[in-house]
């Protein structure tokens, strides 16, 4: 047999460095259980703790009693379609779709990497920290020359450097609330981000994951609502409604261009979303009342979880650290504790070794881009409140006494 010459693009895609992390984890977990009596604690992972709200879930059995097992139709089922547009106008304020702005995906994931795939080997670019998916996937995978824009050190917008880098880029990358650092960006923020772009023909992804995991009343702006051709809106099931493993999300946009190339990518991937998964999905979103009922209690304890995080890791001397205004990670710097001789690779995972060591897993900041190395990703979204005082117990632990020149 000939030696293969496969695909460049789909070579240099890696898997997450989450997951990564999560099987090393797995496997360190055994040994410390064995040494200290006790289970790791585990900030590493986006999961979510909760079973799907049972609304859905019979939703999805009465869809597979009516027959709804045969091929999807192509771009997504009506219902659904409908379902979504009628949840724009009441949830984002963005009245004026139909279902031909509409195209279902396998998650949000897919809405993301066929959103990226319009602009094959092509210039984008999007804030740092960003997404380690963005990195890992979708960037090698469209082969897309991918610029970072660091946030400032309190996530607030360099906007300077931002409009320097929009004059070359066919696309921008916006993830609101952001993943890692919990950020939401303001309506303020996300129209002059879209002017930006607009004005330098550049469109706009917006990755809105999160939209619905929001706290101290503060609004998820989606830039959806500016109803303009060049803004590309990608949404999903998964964290909202407990829904990781069913794989739905959806694309919007008023470009209809957009949607015709999304969903002949779709086709030619996985030839669309199931159908009865299509039929559960639109009543999770449209049974308004059972809706409330099943997020109300979930946002509840993300909040309590929340709360007690910051308020216990700023306790901590050399932690610096921001309170997250949407979904459920924190993203604190941890540089105070990385001694001035350790540098390069070392560096990066410093913070890192030394939790896992204390029995503690999270995220090291360089998954999501290279200008904030010395922050680690907290995730909340399947710790309860003892399980966040026994972590935060570890990491005052682990470096008391310890922080020192930065």
């Amino acid at each position: 047999m000939k030696s293969a010459n496969f695909s460049k693009n789909i070579s240099s895609v890696k898997l997450s460095p989450i997951v990564s992390i999560s099987e090393l984890v797995r496997d360190r977990a055994v040994g410390f259980r064995e040494q200290h009596g006790e289970d790791f604690v585990y900030f590493q992972r986006g999961e979510i703790a909760y079973n799907t709200p049972a609304y859905i879930v019979d939703a999805a059995k009465k869809a597979l009693d009516a027959g709804f097992t045969r091929y999807p139709r192509s771009g997504g089922e009506n219902v659904l379609k409908q379902a979504i547009v009628d949840k724009l106008t009441r949830v984002n304020g963005a009245p004026g779709y139909t279902p031909e702005n509409v195209l279902i995906t396998y998650g949000g994931q897919e809405a993301l990497q066929l959103s990226f795939k319009l602009f094959e080997g092509r210039i984008g670019a999007g804030f740092s920290p960003c997404w380690s998916c963005v990195l890992e996937n979708f960037v090698p995978f469209c082969d897309i020359d991918f610029r970072l824009v660091p946030l400032n050190r309190d996530f607030s917008v360099d906007w300077e450097k931002l409009e320097t880098v929009l004059k070359d880029v066919d696309f921008f990358y916006l993830n609101t609330p952001q993943n890692p650092t919990g950020k939401v960006f303001t309506e303020a923020e996300v129209r002059r981000i879209s002017d930006l772009c607009k004005a330098n023909g550049a469109y706009l992804i917006s990755d809105e994951a999160y939209e619905r995991i929001m706290y101290d009343q503060v609004p998820h702006f989606s830039p959806a609502a500016i109803l303009e051709d060049h803004i590309i809106s990608c949404y999903t099931f998964s964290k909202a409604y407990a829904m990781t493993g069913w794989r739905i999300g959806y694309v919007v946009s008023k470009n209809p261009e957009v949607i015709r190339l999304g969903k002949l990518g779709d086709y030619s991937q996985t030839a669309g979303v199931v159908t009865f998964l299509q039929h559960a999905a639109a009543e999770a979103i449209t049974n308004v009342e059972a809706e409330a009922e099943a997020l109300a209690p979930m946002l509840e304890a993300y909040e309590a979880r929340r709360d007690l995080l910051f308020e216990e890791l700023n306790k901590i001397p050399g932690i610096s650290v921001d309170k997250p205004q949407g979904a459920f990670y924190f993203f604190p710097d941890f540089g105070a504790f990385v001694p001035a001789e350790i540098q390069g690779e070392a560096r990066k995972t410093y913070i890192f070794e030394r939790l896992l060591e204390a029995g503690v897993a999270v995220v090291y900041g360089s998954c999501f881009g290279d200008h904030f190395t010395d922050n680690v990703r907290i995730s909340f979204s399947a710790t309860d409140l003892d399980e966040i005082r026994l972590g935060i117990r570890r990491i005052r632990e682990a470096f008391v006494g310890v922080a020192s020149n930065g």
